[in-house]
């Protein structure tokens, strides 16, 4: 009862929901869950934050500024979703679609703490933080303060680290200085007690489910990622060669990234040239193949099963129209898995990029 009831609250008609193309806003938001997970609930460490739930309005702001690149930037989420490609109407398609996805009522999304002290955390954040980001640590959208609660720790902890830094603006204010006084140890115990707020709004029983898009009755616009999800699972992406990169320029970017970030070329299977060597026609297929050894390991440790995912492939192969793409399996479904603790969704997490960088550079040719 309790989930159709929720489930009722969020499909409830309401004046923003009316203005905003939901079915647009899902549609983008396949991209998204590459690395934020298909319930936008992130995962632990500090590359993914959770943003289902978050203020549109913050949602608006924070993916205009990745857009425009000049406050915030990430140069492969703006690619592999083209995020410089997003219309205003699309980023508030896809924000209202992620602030409708309310998950601290379920106890399987709930933020975990990993250090700190809760209760000097406490004593900062009511001192510093609650005027602007609220008692309960949910935020004020009149002062644009977002909400820390249900957010993940060392996401947290790497975002006033940046505020320290000046890498980012705290309160739209350059010269803002609330992080100058706290030490490493004062940003671990606020994010100790923030981790501890969204406790209160968990219902016993109740699970999370996502929210039945009517697309029959709304159109999608025209937005056009990088890349393509093969379906509703989010199983395989896959991502064309930019126009006048050739094959073999291709697959030297790939292999010099993944040098890069540390990944071991383990196997390359040119399929389509052995099969021609034996006078059979076929389209172009090769196969490559990249591993961390201590990335696998990990994963092995957790469950053994997850080593049918290893070691991480890209295909690259010629479709009937005689276009290139690179496509991989999406670790996505091993972020969303129940059966990892946090350590290891956060390796899974940072793997799924990993081979989303070399994707990147083999569809651009250059590493």
């Amino acid at each position: 009862m309790k989930k159709i009831l929720l489930l009722a609250l969020v499909m409830i008609a309401s004046p923003s929901l009316f203005a905003a193309n939901m079915a647009n806003g899902e549609k983008i938001n396949k991209s998204c869950a590459l690395c934020h997970g298909a319930y936008g609930q992130g995962a632990p460490g500090e590359l993914s934050p959770r943003i289902a739930g978050m203020p549109k309005e913050y949602l608006i702001k924070a993916t205009k500024e990745y857009r425009d690149g000049k406050t915030r930037k990430y140069g492969l989420m703006v690619y592999t979703s083209r995020l410089d490609k997003l219309t205003d109407q699309d980023i508030e398609d896809v924000a209202t679609y992620l602030s409708s996805l309310h998950l601290s009522s379920d106890a399987r999304f709930d933020i975990k703490k990993i250090a700190g002290d809760e209760a000097k955390g406490e004593e900062i954040y009511k001192d510093e933080c609650r005027n602007c980001h609220a008692s309960d640590g949910y935020g004020k959208p009149n002062k644009e303060a977002p909400p820390l609660a249900g957010q993940h720790a060392t996401y947290l902890y790497t975002t006033m680290k940046n505020f320290v830094s000046k890498l980012r603006i705290h309160d739209n204010d350059p010269e803002d200085d609330s992080f100058a006084d706290y030490t490493d140890q004062d940003l671990i115990d606020i994010t100790a007690y923030l981790s501890t707020l969204d406790d209160k709004k968990i219902v016993a029983g109740y699970e999370f489910v996502l929210p039945v898009i009517r697309t029959a009755a709304v159109t999608t616009t025209g937005y056009d990622a990088t890349l393509e999800i093969s379906d509703i699972t989010q199983t395989v992406v896959k991502m064309a060669l930019e126009p006048g990169v050739d094959r073999e320029d291709a697959i030297t970017a790939m292999n010099d990234k993944a040098i890069d970030l540390d990944l071991k070329l383990v196997g390359q299977q040119f399929v389509s040239r052995v099969l021609e060597k034996q006078g059979v026609k076929t389209p172009y297929l090769s196969i490559h193949q990249y591993c961390n050894p201590m990335d696998a390991r990990l994963m092995i440790i957790a469950n053994p099963i997850f080593s049918s995912y290893m070691p991480c492939r890209i295909s690259m192969v010629e479709d009937g129209d005689g276009k290139t793409w690179l496509m991989m399996l999406n670790l996505d479904m091993l972020i969303n898995s129940k059966l990892l603790p946090q350590e290891v969704i956060e390796t899974a997490v940072k793997v799924n990029q990993q081979m989303l960088d070399i994707m990147v550079a083999g569809a651009k040719g250059e590493s």
